[in-house]
Order: C-alpha cells, then sequence, then structure tokens
C-alpha cells in the first residue's frame, strides 16, 4: 500500500510505504474482538455517569486527569489482555461520546446512551 500527499506550497510528492503481511496463528480473535467490545461499552457506561449537564441541559463529558485515570484503572481490573488496548478504547469512548454530545446539542440526537453493538477495537497510534 503507498500513500502519496501532496504539499500546498509545492508540487513535490512525499511518499510513505506501508507493509502489511499475514500471519498465522492460532489466537481466539472473535473472543478477543467481544471483550474489547464489553470493556468499550463499560467505558461509555462509566463516562456516561459522569457527564455533567449545564443549566442548559447540555452534557460536559469529564476529562480531568484524574478521573482517566481512575477511569483507566477501573477498566485494567480482570482484564487479560496487553494495557494498551485499555487505551485505545478509552480513546474511542471519549471520541463516540464526543460525537454523540455534538449531535445532541445539534438537535440530531436523544438523550439516549450510544451503544456499540459490533466488535470494535482502535489500536493506540505510535
Amino acid at each position: 500500500m503507498l500513500n502519496e500527499t501532496k504539499s500546498k506550497n509545492n508540487q513535490e510528492l512525499d511518499y510513505q510505504i506501508v507493509l502489511s503481511y499475514k500471519v498465522s496463528h492460532n489466537h481466539q480473535l472473535k473472543t478477543f474482538l467481544i471483550e474489547c467490545r464489553e470493556k468499550l461499552n463499560e467505558c461509555i457506561d462509566i463516562i456516561w455517569n459522569n457527564i455533567e449537564w449545564t443549566k442548559k441541559e447540555l452534557p460536559k463529558l469529564p476529562k480531568s486527569n484524574e478521573f482517566k485515570r481512575n477511569l483507566r484503572n477501573k477498566l485494567l481490573e480482570n482484564w487479560n489482555y496487553a494495557s494498551h488496548y485499555i487505551d485505545g478504547i478509552i480513546k474511542t469512548a471519549y471520541s463516540i461520546l464526543g460525537s454523540w454530545s455534538s449531535n445532541y446539542k445539534n438537535g440530531y440526537r436523544t438523550k439516549t446512551k450510544p451503544i456499540v453493538k459490533r466488535p470494535l477495537l482502535e489500536l493506540k497510534q505510535l
């Protein structure tokens, strides 16, 4: 796979080569993805229960470092995989709730908590 980007100021092309490989394994990926989805929904529940509602009934997501640290520690309980997956789950949960919040403020969503139904995982970028 090859990604091309053009600089606005000049017509040079920058190329970045991205390699992908197939690796055979005997891991239970479906089980792992289901557990990630369950942790994501748990994370959304925790954040949802800590949303502050303003006088105008607008949501304010909790974003303090202390809250996020406690959230991460809570999600790491009974987690048998690497902790960086939890970091991706938290990032995804905030992304989902941030999108919901924006749509709610614009009148496109109701005051119902989003739920993830399909297996989903976003990895932490280096």
